[in-house]
């Protein structure tokens, strides 16, 4: 008989997510490829960053973020160009991300991508927007 238990624990979506990464390698031939920049102070402090993977000819691009002294510098312009680059030699033809309306949707339209699809009322009263872009 099973038992039905409640977990909420960060554990719990580790153990979820590797059993189901292992399921889906039986139906991908494609590893995925992480990728990242970064920009340091002279402290090798992290002041700009972008984080993402290159899955198959994807560029999946999870993180990209600037404080708030180095905004508006083109630092993020510039890591968003080196990632894409990198995401190309490894074979990536079209990228995505998402973003929340409160943070780089035009940024990111400035920069060739272009709303596949937004959640509304995410999570309450914003909106999600799902971006891609052909590299």
């Amino acid at each position: 008989m099973y038992q039905l238990k409640s977990d909420d624990s960060v554990e719990l979506n580790d153990e979820l997510r590797a059993h189901v990464v292992a399921f889906n390698k039986q139906h991908f031939n494609a590893e995925r490829v992480p990728l990242g920049f970064k920009y340091v102070n002279k402290k090798c402090d992290t002041v700009a960053g972008i984080h993402g993977y290159v899955f198959g000819n994807w560029l999946l691009i999870s993180w990209l973020w600037c404080d708030d002294f180095t905004r508006g510098k083109g630092l993020a312009t510039r890591l968003l160009h080196e990632l894409e680059a990198k995401a190309i030699a490894l074979g990536a033809t079209v990228a995505q991300l998402d973003t929340l309306d409160f943070q780089a949707k035009p940024f990111y339209e400035k920069n060739g991508y272009q709303v596949v699809y937004q959640m509304a009322n995410y999570p309450l009263n914003g909106c999600r927007y799902f971006m891609e872009k052909k590299l």
